[in-house]
C-alpha cells in the first residue's frame, strides 16, 4: 500500500460465530476515532504526484484522458516536517520562514484536503462499523443515495478484509469554479482492499464521485456514487460491482471457499459453499505443481438477472484476476482473482446432487488457483496463453464436454497434427464447432504431458507457460526433453487416437 503521513489504520473486522457454527463477520462497534491533520498547503504541494496515464478508467472532468489505478491513491510519504538534508548539520531546526498566507478565494473550489477527509472519514467508518459516519459527507436531502450506501457498509462489513481503505486521487490539487456559485466536479476514488488469505497484497475496486459545493463557505457534499467499470482497462481493478455493490447479501465460509451471495439466495448459498468446497478439495489433490499461496478463494454467486449481466455477460462462469493497488500494479503478476458464477444457470443450480455442476465450478477455480504463476492479468494479447489457461483448466476438472466437436472436426478432415494456438478457441473466428474443437485439443494436450511425462511435469509446464507465454518451445524441451517438433508428432497420434473412436 501507499504510505501516507496522515494515514489511518486499515479496517480489520472481527468474527463471531452465527448459530449454525459458520464464522460471519458483524459489526464490532471501536469506541476510539484516530484523527488526521490535514496537510498544509505547502505539504500538499510537495505531495503532488505526476499523473500516470494507461486506457481505460476515464474521468473527463478530472483528466482529459485516462487515469491509471496507481495514480489515484493518496499520497508518496512526504510529511510537513524538514527532511534530514534540510537541517543544519549541528541538528537544530531551521529557522522559521514567514510566507504570505494566501488571500481568500473568491471563486468555489475543492481542494484535495476537502476529498481526503471525506475518505479518510469513510474509512474509519468502514472500521467502526458506523452508518452516520459512513454517510456524513452525502447530501441529506439524497435519500436513495444514503440508503445504498448503508447497504454497502452493511455488505462490506461481512467480508474478512485483512485491510481497506478509501483513497483520493493523487493528482488532485485543487479544482474550482469561474466564480463563487455552486459547483461540482468528478473524480475517481480508489477502494483498495485485501480479503484475508485469499489476496497477497491489497487490490483496488473504483468508484466516481460527484462533489459537489453550493456556494465558497457550503461543505462538500457527495451527490452521487457510480462504479467505474474499467472493462477494457489492462490493469483489471476489481470489475464493478462487486459481491458487495448491489442489494444485501450473505456471506458464507468454508475451509478453501468464501461464497457471497444475495440474501434472498442465503438458502442456497450453503450448498453451493458445499459444491465449491468439494471442487476446490479435488482441484487441491490433482495438482502437482509448485505451492499455491490462496488459502482459499471469493465466489460470487448471483441469480438477478441484471447482476448475472453486468458481471458475467453472457457467460455461466468467470474467473477475474487482479493486480496489486498500487502504481504500477497494473503491469504486474496478478495478487488475487475473483470467481463469478451465474446461480440462476440450470447446469449451476437446479439439483442437489454435490457433483452438478463442479466441472465449471472446477475450472474457474482452477484459473484461480495458479493466478499467482501468469505475469498479467490478461489472457491473449500478450498475457497468458488463452489455449493453456484453458486447457488446464479443462483438464484439472477432467472435462471432457467438447470431445464430439473435436471428433467431428477430426473426421471432416480438420485436424491440422499442430499444437493449438489462442484463435482456435474463439467461436467469432473459427466457428461453435471448432472453437470447441480447440478447447478439447487444448485439454489433450496437457492430458498428454500428465499421462507420458507426469503430472508434475504436466504442471510445470503449465507454470512455465504462465510466466512466460512465449517460452512454448522451451517449457516442451523442459517438460518432455524433447524438441517442438519430435513432441508434437507424439501428441498429435496421442490426440488421434484419443478422439478418433
Amino acid at each position: 500500500m501507499i504510505e501516507s503521513p496522515s494515514r489511518i489504520e486499515p479496517v480489520r473486522c472481527g468474527p463471531m460465530r452465527a448459530a449454525s457454527g459458520r464464522v460471519m463477520y458483524e459489526r464490532d462497534h471501536v469506541s476510539d476515532t484516530p484523527t488526521a491533520d490535514a496537510p498544509t498547503e505547502a505539504a500538499r504541494r510537495r505531495r503532488r504526484a505526476p499523473l500516470l496515464v494507461v486506457g481505460g478508467i476515464v474521468t473527463a472532468a478530472l483528466v482529459a484522458g485516462a487515469l491509471t489505478i496507481g495514480g489515484a491513491f493518496d499520497g508518496d510519504g512526504d510529511s510537513a516536517a524538514p527532511t534530514a538534508h534540510e537541517r543544519p548539520a549541528d541538528g537544530t531546526p531551521p529557522p522559521a520562514t514567514s510566507e504570505t498566507p494566501e488571500p481568500p478565494s473568491t471563486v468555489t473550489r475543492i481542494t484535495r484536503a476537502d476529498v481526503k477527509a471525506l475518505t479518510d472519514a469513510r474509512t474509519r467508518a468502514l472500521r467502526d462499523g458506523d452508518a452516520s459516519a459512513f454517510v456524513s459527507g452525502i447530501d441529506p436531502a439524497n435519500t436513495e443515495l444514503l440508503s445504498g450506501q448503508r447497504r454497502l457498509l452493511a455488505n462490506l462489513r461481512l467480508f474478512p478484509f485483512a485491510g481497506a481503505e478509501f483513497l483520493p486521487p493523487t493528482s488532485l490539487d485543487v479544482v474550482q469554479a469561474a466564480d463563487a456559485g455552486a459547483y461540482s466536479h468528478d473524480m475517481v476514488i480508489v477502494f483498495s482492499h485485501q480479503l484475508d488469505g485469499i489476496d497477497s497484497e491489497p487490490v483496488a475496486e473504483t468508484y466516481t464521485w460527484t462533489l459537489s459545493r453550493a456556494s465558497i463557505d457550503a461543505p462538500v457534499r457527495i451527490t452521487k456514487i457510480v462504479g467505474s467499470n474499467a472493462t477494457s482497462n489492462p490493469t483489471r481493478p476489481i470489475r464493478y460491482p462487486a459481491a458487495w455493490d448491489g442489494d444485501e447479501v450473505a456471506v458464507v465460509e468454508r475451509e478453501h471457499i468464501l461464497l457471497a451471495v444475495a440474501a434472498t439466495d442465503r438458502d442456497r448459498a450453503a450448498a453451493w459453499a458445499d459444491r465449491a468446497e468439494l471442487a476446490a478439495k479435488r482441484n487441491a489433490e490433482a495438482w502437482h505443481g509448485p505451492a499455491i499461496t490462496p488459502r482459499r478463494f471469493a465466489v460470487f454467486v448471483p441469480t438477478k438477472r441484471e447482476t448475472v449481466r453486468g458481471v458475467l455477460g453472457g457467460l455461466t462462469g468467470s474467473c477475474e484476476l487482479v493486480t496489486p493497488a498500487r502504481p504500477g500494479g497494473g503491469s504486474m503478476s496478478p495478487v488475487g482473482a475473483r470467481v463469478t458464477f451465474d446461480g440462476a444457470d440450470t447446469a449451476f443450480a437446479s439439483s442437489t446432487n454435490p457433483d452438478t455442476g463442479i466441472g465449471l465450478i472446477r475450472r474457474e477455480l482452477a484459473q484461480a488457483m495458479v493466478a499467482q504463476f501468469a505475469q498479467s492479468s490478461l489472457i491473449g494479447g500478450g498475457g497468458r496463453s488463452r489455449w493453456v489457461s484453458e486447457g488446464f483448466a479443462y483438464y484439472l476438472a477432467g472435462d471432457d464436454g467438447f470431445r464430439n466437436a473435436a471428433r467431428a472436426e477430426l473426421r471432416a478432415g480438420r485436424f491440422s497434427g499442430k499444437l493449438p494456438v489462442d484463435t482456435d478457441l474463439l467461436p467469432n473466428v473459427k466457428g461453435d464447432q471448432a472453437a470447441g474443437a480447440g478447447f478439447h485439443v487444448s485439454m489433450l494436450t496437457i492430458r498428454y504431458l500428465a499421462e507420458k511425462y507426469g503430472a508434475a511435469e504436466a504442471d510445470g509446464f503449465v507454470v512455465a507457460m504462465y510466466a512466460n507465454p512465449a517460452s512454448l518451445d522451451a517449457a516442451i524441451k523442459a517438460a518432455s526433453g524433447l524438441e517442438r517438433a519430435a513432441f508434437e508428432a507424439g501428441w498429435a497420434d496421442y490426440v488421434r487416437a484419443e478422439i478418433g473412436g
